[in-house]
């Protein structure tokens, strides 16, 4: 890749292997890409998030086309993100919750997220308390979703 030409970053990833692994779908589907930030990441993990992590560049005009061809080996999502989105289903009584509710796959996990007052409680008093949001992905399909009572 040419030293003067004009660079866009594509997607940032917060470990070094993750970007090179992108980098070299990306080659295979014929786009040049470069990364940048890998090096400093790589002597200290912690310094990821504070530097926007290993950034995966490509020249503009392949912009819109790498985007596609990152959505279709699945490194990021419709939305443009790496993040997989959490999703709600309203339950009534008697539901069950051991199947997941799109596939009825029972090779399901429940996944428990800290929430904003576990960060607080443990903050304040210095104590954990199972103050944990559950979400639940199923294996199969690879969905991950959130039950949540219907309102009468």
């Amino acid at each position: 890749m040419a030293k003067n030409e004009y660079l866009k970053i594509l997607v940032a990833f917060m470990y070094p292997h993750e970007a090179h692994m992108a980098k070299t779908y990306l080659f295979s589907e014929g786009i040049d890409s470069e990364l940048r930030d890998e090096l400093t990441v790589q002597v200290d993990n912690f310094y990821s998030n504070a530097i926007g992590g290993v950034k995966l560049l490509v020249k503009e005009e392949d912009f819109s086309k790498g985007l596609e061809v990152l959505k279709k080996g699945g490194y990021i999502n419709e939305s443009g993100t790496k993040e997989k989105e959490v999703e709600r289903v309203f339950v009534e009584k008697g539901f069950n919750k051991h199947a997941c509710p799109f596939c009825s796959s029972e090779n399901i996990s429940i996944k428990k997220v800290p929430t904003i007052w576990t960060v607080l409680v443990l903050f304040v008093i210095h104590a954990a308390f199972p103050l944990l949001r559950k979400s639940y992905k199923c294996y199969d399909c690879e969905r991950e979703w959130k039950f949540q009572r219907k309102k009468d």
